[in-house]
């Protein structure tokens, strides 16, 4: 088994982003206490084709949806909600100008494309002093 899979090597990858504060938790699947982040894996789609023969084949490109979130402080200071949504904010725009430069993390049976935010940040789950923050993510890749 390997030391690491997919979700694990795009978890490493986003670990590099200067939005992202390497003391805190970094789960996947899982947020824990107040002030961690969280890489989700979601349901994604797989693409198949039809061969000459009939069979159903997986297309040669395929995609892979995440979600990156944090639990964050919450409430009626507009400017802690500002700064929440500031930091979703700078790692998508982190996450662009790594697509842009063509740096990806390693892809176990294919090779990354893209990686693209799909949806901007906003405040998912509300509590009355926390709130999960979150930005949707899609990886594109090459099946090898």
């Amino acid at each position: 088994m390997p030391d690491t899979n997919n979700t694990g090597a795009l978890r490493t990858w986003l670990r590099r982003c200067p939005a992202i504060e390497r003391a805190r938790a970094f789960g996947v699947d899982y947020l824990a206490e107040n002030g961690s982040y969280s890489l989700d894996a979601t349901p994604t789609a797989l693409k198949y084709r039809e061969n000459i023969l009939g069979e159903h084949v997986l297309k040669a490109t395929q995609e892979q949806n995440y979600v990156f979130a944090s639990r964050e402080p919450y409430g009626d200071e507009f400017q802690q909600n500002l700064d929440n949504l500031g930091v979703m904010q700078d790692v998508a725009a982190w996450i662009i100008d790594r697509n842009n430069a063509r740096d990806y993390p390693a892809w176990e049976g294919g090779e990354v494309t893209a990686i693209v935010p799909t949806l901007s940040g906003y405040p998912m789950a509300l509590g009355s002093a926390f709130a999960r923050y979150q930005i949707q993510i899609k990886v594109i890749y090459r099946v090898a």
